[in-house]
């Protein structure tokens, strides 16, 4: 469809753009956390409230945004939902709850996907966040951090983030 390629355009340009305007504020020890996940690989999030648990982030200073398929579809609670048609077909985003969130500021953000996402890739740059931590793959320059392990290796990701933390706001 000829709306998808107008949006893909305009996401591959503000990647671009938002690459070239990041900017790395000095790293504290984190009292908020936001996660980005794909609901199709992850379907259970209790992990992400452990790992705030052990970091000392409290569960009210957690946010979570799933990519799904379709938002109206989905069963999903307890997470901010974002699908295709967040963007619109001019460029933009539509949503409005979407927008406040890229507003927020958040001490650490963990992009907890595997898959090429470009609607993914764009919001783990649009977040203002001060440490961006993710997996051992993806855009380099999407985050900060990359911690090599596997994705549901939940125990091993938490502990290697806390051990560069610790270096990180010495």
């Amino acid at each position: 469809m000829i709306f998808n390629g107008i949006k893909r355009r305009w996401l591959r340009k503000e990647l671009v753009k938002l690459q070239n305007e990041q900017q790395r504020p000095s790293i504290k020890w984190p009292q908020s956390l936001v996660v980005l996940f794909d609901a199709q690989e992850t379907k259970n999030f209790e992990p992400f409230y452990k790992w705030a648990q052990e970091i000392g982030i409290k569960k009210e200073s957690v946010t979570l945004i799933a990519y799904v398929n379709d938002k109206k579809k989905s069963t999903i609670k307890g997470a901010h939902l974002i699908d295709r048609k967040l963007i619109k077909w001019s460029g933009g985003i539509t949503d409005l709850e979407t927008k406040k969130l890229i507003e927020q500021s958040f001490d650490l953000q963990v992009n907890h996907f595997k898959t090429q996402n470009d609607l993914l890739e764009y919001l783990s740059l649009a977040l203002p966040s001060s440490l961006k931590a993710a997996y051992g793959n993806g855009e380099q320059t999407s985050f900060d951090l990359a911690i090599g392990v596997k994705l549901n290796d939940y125990n091993g990701f938490i502990q290697e983030l806390k051990k560069y933390l610790k270096i990180l706001t010495q």
